[in-house]
C-alpha cells in the first residue's frame, strides 16, 4: 500500500467537510419549499434509496454466492445510503438544485433509523450477527455531513452577501481536494485489487448501474428530478459501511471488500457523469440549432 489508508481517511474527512460546507452555502428555504411541493415524488425516491437497493443486494448475494467477506461488503454498502458527495454528484448530473438538497437531507436524516433497522434485517437473513445503534450512525452523519452543511446554511441565512462572495471559492477548493483525494486513491488501486480481486469492484459497478436505473424509474414522469433521484439511489456511503464493519470487529477482508465496492461505484459514476455532461451539451446544441433556424 503506497499511501496508508489512515492517511487517506484523514484527508477524506477534511475534503468532505469542505465539500459539504460549500453545498450548505447554497441551501436556503426555497430549496426545502420546492422539495416539499413535490412530497409524493420525494417519498417515492427516498423509498427507492432505502428499500429496493438493499433488496437487490440480497438477491445478488443469494444468486451468485460470493465469498462471505465479499457478500458482507456488498450488503454493507447497499444498506448505507447518503454518501457525503452524493449531493454534489446529483447537481453535476443535472439534478434540480431546488430538489436535490432536500432529498439528500431526507436520506441522511432517515439513515439514522434505517441503517440500524437494515442491519437487523440482514442479520436475520444471513445470520451475520452484526449490530449498530442509531447513536453510532447519528454521530457519523452529524460530524461528516450535517455539521458542515448546517454551518454553510447558517452563514447563508445570517450573511447572504458573504455566502455568495465565498461560495465559488469554497466550491473550487472542494474540487481541488476531491481531485487530490481521487489521485491518492488511484495510487492504491493496484494494491487493493491485488489483495481482494475484482469481484467486489465488479459487484459495485453492476449494483451502481442498477441503482441508477432504479432511482430514475422511481422519479416517474418528473424529469426535472430524475437525475437527482438516480444519483441518490446509486451513491452509497463507504464511511457508514466501514463504521458498521469496525464496530462489529469484522475481518480485514470485509473492509477491503467495501473498498473494492467503492472502487466499482466510483468508476460507474465517472462514466455516468460523463454521459450526462455530453447529453447536456448535445441538448444545448440542438436547442441552439433550432433557435437559429
Amino acid at each position: 500500500m503506497l499511501i496508508p489508508l489512515p492517511w487517506i481517511g484523514t484527508f477524506a474527512v477534511a475534503t468532505v467537510f469542505v465539500v459539504m460546507f460549500a453545498l450548505g452555502l447554497m441551501l436556503g428555504r426555497e430549496q426545502i419549499a420546492a422539495a416539499l411541493a413535490r412530497r409524493v415524488v420525494l417519498a417515492a425516491v427516498v423509498f427507492a434509496v432505502l428499500v429496493p437497493i438493499p433488496a437487490l443486494a440480497v438477491l445478488v448475494v443469494k444468486l451468485f454466492g460470493p465469498p462471505p467477506a465479499v457478500a458482507a461488503g456488498i450488503v454493507l454498502m447497499a444498506i448505507s445510503p447518503g454518501a457525503p458527495v452524493a449531493l454534489r454528484r446529483a447537481l453535476e448530473a443535472g439534478g434540480d438544485p431546488h430538489f436535490a438538497p432536500a432529498l439528500h437531507l431526507a436520506i441522511v436524516l432517515l439513515a439514522v433509523l434505517t441503517v440500524p433497522a437494515s442491519v437487523q434485517v440482514m442479520d436475520w437473513i444471513f445470520g451475520a450477527e452484526f449490530a449498530v445503534t442509531p447513536f453510532d450512525i447519528g454521530r457519523q452523519v452529524f460530524f461528516a455531513q450535517l455539521l458542515p452543511l448546517g454551518l454553510g446554511a447558517a452563514l447563508r441565512a445570517a450573511r447572504p452577501a458573504l455566502a455568495r462572495a465565498i461560495e465559488s471559492r469554497v466550491a473550487s477548493l472542494g474540487n481541488v481536494l476531491l481531485l487530490a483525494l481521487a489521485l491518492m486513491a488511484l495510487v492504491n488501486v493496484p494494491a487493493i485489487i491485488g489483495e481482494i480481486g475484482w469481484m467486489p469492484s465488479l459487484a459495485g459497478f453492476g449494483m451502481t448501474v442498477a441503482a441508477l436505473a432504479v432511482g430514475a424509474a422511481f422519479a416517474g414522469r418528473h424529469g426535472e428530478v430524475r437525475w437527482a433521484a438516480a444519483v441518490a439511489a446509486a451513491m452509497r456511503n463507504p464511511g457508514l459501511a466501514l463504521l458498521i464493519a469496525t464496530l462489529n470487529h469484522a475481518q480485514p477482508s470485509v473492509t477491503k471488500a467495501v473498498i473494492g465496492y467503492a472502487i466499482g461505484l466510483g468508476i460507474a459514476m465517472v462514466v455516468f457523469l460523463q454521459w450526462r455532461k455530453r447529453a447536456v451539451v448535445n441538448r444545448h446544441r440542438h436547442e441552439a440549432a433550432r433557435a437559429g433556424s
